[in-house]
């Protein structure tokens, strides 16, 4: 086993009580019809413990979905055939995208456009700005009003890239 693979602790498919419990759980951090949206209405989920405070889950057999310490972290294994999705984000310039998706930070000259509902410790995607492409996820450090102001420094801090072990353990899941 590499150093970046994940051990996977325990696994089970929820029932309707748990399937019920994530619901609600969710509903506190994220919009309810973005919820909706991502568990779908009978979708099987797969709970994966991975951590002592890391949990991924599989809705359909896709990695949909990641808590880390209470945070919920969209993976870009959904993303790709989900772009649409109602999340916070912020758009970076052309010079930015291979920094991103390599796992970099993102720093204020490189962000084109703000969504102004942002605040500090909000997860949000990292796009592009020719197809909207999600090319990280990553937790805001100011909020969007203080990022707007800034001309320079690290607003965001990239938590998921298509470098780190999540997006490896996507592929042979």
């Amino acid at each position: 086993m590499k150093k970046n693979d994940l051990e996977i602790h325990q696994r089970h498919f929820l029932k309707s009580k748990d399937r019920k419990e994530l619901i609600e759980k969710l509903k506190n951090k994220i919009p309810e019809e973005t919820v909706e949206e991502i568990l779908g209405k009978k979708g099987k989920i797969e709970w994966i413990k991975v951590g002592d405070h890391e949990e991924l889950y599989a809705v359909n057999d896709v990695l949909t979905f990641w808590i880390n310490d209470e945070k919920i972290i969209p993976l870009l294994s959904y993303l790709k055939e989900h772009e649409d999705i109602d999340w916070k984000s912020v758009t970076v310039d052309k010079g930015a995208i291979r920094f991103m998706s390599k796992g970099a930070d993102v720093m204020r000259p490189g962000i084109i456009e703000i969504d102004e509902d942002i605040e500090k410790e909000d997860i949000v995607l990292v796009k592009d700005p020719i197809h909207g492409k999600v090319l990280s996820v990553g937790e805001a450090l100011y909020d969007a009003e203080v990022m707007e102001r800034m001309d320079r420094g690290k607003v965001i801090e990239c938590v998921h890239s298509l470098q780190d072990k999540i997006w490896d353990f996507s592929h042979n899941f």
